[in-house]
């Protein structure tokens, strides 16, 4: 009964098959199983029949039972399949050895390493060892069993142990590489599935962004186009009023008419073509104010006044631009709705911000419902900057709005480079 084989090549045939994970462990375990059979049948027909069919029927029954293992699983379910596979396969192993050892070399005992394999790669590396020495020490005792001697049973179970260990360590990086490897696919389905919430994200951005842009623009459409035809349609019904019997009046309000026709249409290039210069730029806001309430006050048949007090000093570009057309807002509010004579448009600062308030003497009127992009569109430039905007009509009589905001805003500073001084 020489079991004795050269370990390092039943290692390297074991290596051979071992690349990863249970499926390829069962294909080890088919040539393995198939191997044994093979050479039990060419070597060992002189055993008696009552040892030899009954062997070749057992080796038959655990290679079919390696290959229904897998369906097991999906049938019974993972840890009953795998219960009654490692039960039947030890004692199919045990029995094939008590039955079939013979004199001379056998393939039958190496078949221990194919089950403790699949034990710590199918069953876990503790599972597997517990169950790894369960089948050496049954082999062991099947061996004595047999009538061994001393000396024979403990050369032979040397070699064995020593297959045994190295098979063990094997299985061992086998499992912990199939734990990576299941690892890094999870990690992977995540990163997919990062990268393309990530990909919507972008997407929802730009088309947000989109979105935004063109509400930007337009509000600078309404803030400045809106301005300048106001004022247009103002000069033209004065225009039609006085062109029979005041000529030269006609004359200068179609004048009016022109430029501001001429402005517009700078205004909607600009806006269009998203290139808009800034019409603070390098000038102070007190006067760009004051030279938009005098145009306001040549054009308009309203009477119009500007106030400065206190200092407004450096204010952060978005600040100036949003009080630029706060005042652009009220001024074309007070002609197209109030029914006002005059508009007083005053400015002013302190330390901790500026104030722009623009107020009408019309007739009382109710509430204003902010529909459109005038009152609506400053509200949100103003909360975006810190500041508050107040839209109201007069106990009295007339409309107020007022704006203020902080000198520095929230998208700037007072020593922004860029910035707007008085």
């Amino acid at each position: 009964m020489n079991v004795q084989m050269p370990v390092f090549q039943l290692w390297q045939r074991l290596a051979r098959y071992f690349s990863s994970g249970q499926r390829t462990l069962m294909l080890a375990a088919y040539a393995m199983i198939s191997f044994a059979l093979v050479e039990f049948i060419l070597f060992h027909r002189h055993l008696p029949p009552e040892r030899f069919y009954p062997v070749v029927l057992l080796l038959s029954v655990l290679l079919a039972l390696n290959a229904a293992w897998e369906g097991l699983q999906r049938r019974w379910g993972e840890a009953a399949a795998n219960r009654f596979y490692f039960a039947a396969s030890i004692t199919l192993f045990l029995v094939v050895n008590y039955v079939g050892l013979d004199a001379g070399w056998t393939f039958l005992p190496f078949l221990l390493f194919v089950i403790a394999s699949q034990a710590v790669v199918g069953l876990g590396v503790w599972r597997g060892l517990g169950i790894s020495l369960l089948l050496y020490l049954g082999w062991s005792g099947v061996f004595w069993l047999r009538g061994a001697a001393l000396e024979q049973l403990l050369a032979q179970t040397s070699s064995i142990l020593l297959g045994l260990i190295f098979t063990l360590v094997f299985s061992i990086v086998l499992a912990r590489l199939a734990d990576q490897m299941a690892r890094a696919e999870r990690l992977a389905a995540e990163l997919r599935a990062a990268n393309a919430a990530l990909a919507a994200a972008r997407e929802r951005e730009v088309t947000l962004a989109a979105a935004e842009e063109r509400v930007q623009l337009a509000r600078e459409i309404h803030d400045g186009l809106g301005h300048h035809l106001t004022a247009l349609n103002v000069q033209l019904q004065a225009a039609a009023r006085l062109l029979d019997r005041e000529p030269e009046r006609a004359a200068q309000a179609l004048a009016l008419c022109r430029e501001e026709a001429q402005a517009a249409l700078a205004e909607v290039r600009q806006s269009v073509a998203l290139i808009r210069a800034n019409p603070l730029a390098g000038q102070p806001l007190p006067d760009v104010i004051a030279g938009m309430v005098r145009d306001f006050d040549r054009v308009s048949p309203l009477q119009a006044n500007f106030a400065l007090e206190g200092e407004v000093g450096e204010v952060a570009p978005a600040v100036a631009m949003t009080l630029y057309r706060a005042a652009q807002e009220g001024l074309t509010n007070a002609q197209k709705h109030a029914q006002a004579t005059t508009v007083t448009v005053r400015l002013s600062g302190d330390a901790d911000g500026v104030r722009l308030e623009v107020i009408n003497d019309g007739p009382p009127v109710p509430p204003v419902a902010e529909t459109g992009f005038g009152l609506a569109g400053l509200r949100e430039r103003a909360a975006r900057l810190g500041g508050t905007l107040q839209a109201e009509p007069l106990l009295e009589g007339g409309f107020r709005l007022v704006m203020a905001v902080p000198r520095a805003g929230a998208e700037g500073g007072p020593h922004d480079p860029h910035s707007v001084g008085r």
